[in-house]
C-alpha cells in the first residue's frame, strides 16, 4: 500500500473555507448545533477528521496566546507552528471588537498564515462590506454559514431547538431515594 500523502497548508485553508461550511451547514440544520459551544465542538470535530493521523498538525480549542493575551477559539498548528486561526460565533454577522482584535493579533504578533472569523446565521441578519487593514488583506476572512431554511421549515427548526434548549424535556432516570443519615 503506498504511503499516505500528508496535508498541505493549502488544502487545510481550502477545507476551512469551502467544506467545513457545508459539514457546519448540515449539523446545523440537523440540530447537532444550537448555541456557540456547539459550533467550537463541531468545527474542531470536523477538523480533526479532516486532519487526521498526520503527525505534523495540531488542532487545539480555546487556545490561550501568552504573546497576544488572548484565547482564540480554534488554533491549528503545523509542527510547532501555529498557521490558522479562527473565532467562532453563533447568529452574528459582524466581527465584533474583542474577535477583531483577536485575530488582528493573530496576525501581526503571532503570525498566522490565514485568519477566519466563521459565524453560523439563522437569521435575516444583514452584513456589512468587512474593511480590512493593509496587514490583514489576503489573511483575514469572513466565512457565514447560514441555516438555509425559510418560512415552515425555520419555523418547524425553532420549534425543535427549543427542545434541546429552554423546553428541554426531563429524562427516565429513576429518581434516587435518600437513605437515612
Amino acid at each position: 500500500m503506498p504511503p499516505v500523502k500528508g496535508r498541505t497548508l493549502q488544502n487545510v485553508q481550502t477545507f476551512v473555507r469551502r467544506r467545513l461550511r457545508v459539514k457546519l451547514q448540515r449539523d446545523l440544520q440537523g440540530l447537532r448545533i444550537v448555541k456557540e459551544a456547539d459550533v467550537e465542538c463541531a468545527a474542531y470535530h470536523h477538523l480533526r477528521r479532516y486532519i487526521g493521523e498526520d503527525p505534523k498538525w495540531r488542532v487545539f480549542a480555546r487556545k490561550h496566546v501568552p504573546i497576544t493575551k488572548h484565547y482564540v477559539d480554534l488554533l491549528i498548528f503545523k509542527k510547532e507552528i501555529p498557521v490558522i486561526a479562527l473565532e467562532l460565533k453563533w447568529d452574528q454577522v459582524n466581527i465584533g471588537k474583542k474577535d477583531r482584535d483577536s485575530l488582528y493579533r493573530a496576525i501581526t504578533e503571532l503570525k498566522v498564515q490565514k485568519a477566519y472569523w466563521l459565524s453560523t446565521l439563522h437569521s435575516d441578519k444583514r452584513k456589512q462590506p468587512l474593511v480590512k487593514k493593509p496587514e490583514e488583506k489576503n489573511v483575514l476572512f469572513r466565512i457565514i454559514v447560514p441555516l438555509g431554511l425559510k418560512g415552515a421549515k425555520l419555523e418547524d427548526w425553532k420549534r425543535r431547538r427549543k427542545l434541546f434548549r429552554s423546553e428541554m424535556t426531563v429524562g427516565r432516570g429513576r429518581k434516587l431515594i435518600r437513605r437515612g443519615k
